[in-house]
């Protein structure tokens, strides 16, 4: 899958939760879900939306794990959390549905501070018994090293300060066309992602 392992971890683990009293920013749509859409987030602006399918080929109860198909064929096994209550009713053959949107910087400048980082993450999910289904919102605030720099997509690579490289687009062309490799830059990014989990008989 396109989706970094971590955040799907996050959201898989929100997905199969009972109900949390944090809110994400944006549910996701109800409409038919397209291969990409957009959605717009307060404060944020318009956000371009990737969704992709993945089935469930297992479910270890004892060992608390789910292992998933994605479309191109690869499967992911993840571990599931004690806190996790809705893991009963994931049955192999059920459909895994997620919405993600890749790392938009909503405020970025050059620094000389040294590096640091910090995130929030906001999440919400489906009340206990029900099929699972959940979304999660990361703001992220660093300062980083920039790798290189990618002006027609007006994307950087950057590396924090534990050594965590992340590809972040940046909407101000005049920011991304003063970068060079090597500078540092205060930077404070969003990504998000949605997940819903659906029988596979229901699934398209």
């Amino acid at each position: 899958m396109s989706l970094s392992v971590s955040l799907f971890s996050v959201v898989l683990a929100v997905a199969l939760a009972p109900c949390n009293s944090a809110r994400a920013q944006q549910q996701p749509q109800q409409e038919k879900p397209a291969s990409q859409q957009e959605i717009t987030i307060e404060g944020i602006g318009t956000m371009q939306v990737t969704t992709i399918k993945a089935s469930v080929e297992a479910v270890d109860q004892q060992k608390r794990t789910v292992t998933l198909k994605g479309p191109r064929g690869n499967v992911l096994t993840l571990p599931v959390s004690e806190r996790v209550k809705n893991l009963p009713q994931v049955n192999p053959g059920d459909i895994v549905q997620v919405a993600y949107f890749e790392a938009v910087a909503v405020d970025a400048k050059k620094t000389d501070a040294p590096l640091a980082a910090s995130e929030t993450v906001e999440e919400d999910s489906a009340p206990p018994g029900e099929k699972p289904a959940g979304v999660v919102v990361r703001k992220v605030h660093a300062i980083a090293e920039v790798l290189d720099v990618n002006n027609e997509s007006q994307s950087i690579r950057v590396r924090g300060p534990r050594g965590n490289v992340a590809e972040v687009k940046v909407r101000d062309p005049k920011v991304v066309s003063s970068l060079k490799a090597g500078d540092k830059i205060d930077l404070t990014y969003i990504e998000g992602v949605a997940i819903e989990v659906r029988e596979g008989t229901a699934a398209e």
